[in-house]
C-alpha cells in the first residue's frame, strides 16, 4: 500500500511539473521578448526558486535560451526543428490543402497559408497563380503580425494582452490607425492591403481558427494590383470567407 501511494504521489509530482514547465514554453511563444525570471514567476505564480530550476533544465534541452548579457530567456532553437516537423507530417496540411488549391483556381491568384508563430506569421503553404504574372511570397516567408493583411487578420482574434504588447511598440499614431483596422477586420472577418509590403501587390486575407476556436493562421489571397486589387477582391469576399470558414470546421 506505501508503495501504490508513493507512485500515485511521484506522478502527482511528475505531472505538476510538466505542467509548470509546458506553462513557462506557452508563456515565452505568447510575450514579446525575452523575458526575466522575475517576470516568468510573477506571470505564472510560479515561485522563484521553482522557475530558475525549471527554465535551467528546459536550457539544458535546447527549450529555452538565456541570453549572456541580459540573463533573460526566450524560446530555444529546437522549436524551429519542432515547427518545421510540424509543418511537413501534420495532417493537417494535406487536409486544408485541397481547398487552397481549389481557392487559387477558381480565384486565378496565389493563395497561400501563413501560420502564428510567437509574434510572427510565416508562410508554410503556397499555390502560385497560373497566369504569367503571378505574385510569390515564398514558404518560409516570416512577418510580424502588425504588417500586412494576413498578419493583421491573425492579430485581429488574438487575446488583448498580445495586442497590448504588439501596440505597445509602436507609435500612438501608428496605434490608432492599426487598433482602427482590427476593429474593421472583427466586424468583417476579413483584411486588406494594397503595396503595403511590396510594390504592386494587394492581398485579401481571412483568418483560420483551431482547437476551441482559436486562431492559428490565415488564408491569403495575393496578386499583382493592376489585376488584383480592392475593386477586384469584392466579388470574391464571400468565397474567401466561405473557405476558412470550412478550413476552421474541419480542424476544432
Amino acid at each position: 500500500m506505501e508503495l501504490a501511494w508513493g507512485n500515485i504521489f511521484m506522478n502527482s509530482k511528475i505531472s505538476s511539473t510538466v505542467q509548470r514547465a509546458i506553462k513557462i514554453i506557452n508563456y515565452l511563444n505568447e510575450t514579446y521578448g525575452p523575458q526575466g525570471i522575475k517576470d516568468i514567476s510573477e506571470n505564472l505564480n510560479i515561485s522563484p526558486p521553482i522557475t530558475h530550476r525549471l527554465l535551467t533544465t528546459l536550457k539544458l534541452e535546447g527549450m529555452v535560451y538565456q541570453d549572456l548579457n541580459s540573463k533573460k530567456y526566450s524560446l530555444g532553437t529546437v522549436f524551429i526543428d519542432y515547427a518545421n516537423k510540424v509543418i511537413s507530417d501534420v495532417p493537417i496540411i494535406s487536409l486544408i490543402d485541397p481547398h487552397l488549391m481549389k481557392l487559387r483556381d477558381e480565384t486565378e491568384e496565389t493563395v497561400g497559408l501563413y501560420m502564428l508563430t510567437g509574434m510572427d506569421r510565416i508562410c508554410v503553404v503556397e499555390h502560385e497563380s497560373k497566369q504569367e504574372i503571378s505574385r510569390r511570397a515564398g514558404v518560409g516567408n516570416k512577418i510580424p503580425l502588425q504588417l500586412g493583411s494576413s498578419g493583421r487578420v491573425i492579430l485581429a482574434f488574438l487575446s488583448e494582452d498580445i495586442k497590448a504588447q504588439i501596440l505597445s511598440f509602436l507609435s500612438e499614431e501608428e496605434r490608432n490607425i492599426l487598433q482602427a483596422k482590427l476593429e474593421t477586420i472583427v466586424k468583417t472577418g476579413y483584411s486588406t492591403n494594397e503595396e503595403e509590403l511590396t510594390e504592386n501587390v494587394a492581398a485579401l486575407s481571412a483568418p483560420v481558427f483551431g482547437a476551441k476556436g482559436k486562431v492559428i493562421g490565415a488564408i491569403a489571397i495575393s496578386g499583382p494590383l493592376f489585376r488584383w486589387n480592392k475593386k477586384s477582391m469584392e466579388q470574391h469576399i464571400p468565397l474567401l470567407l466561405k473557405t476558412s470558414e470550412i478550413i476552421s470546421k474541419s480542424l476544432y
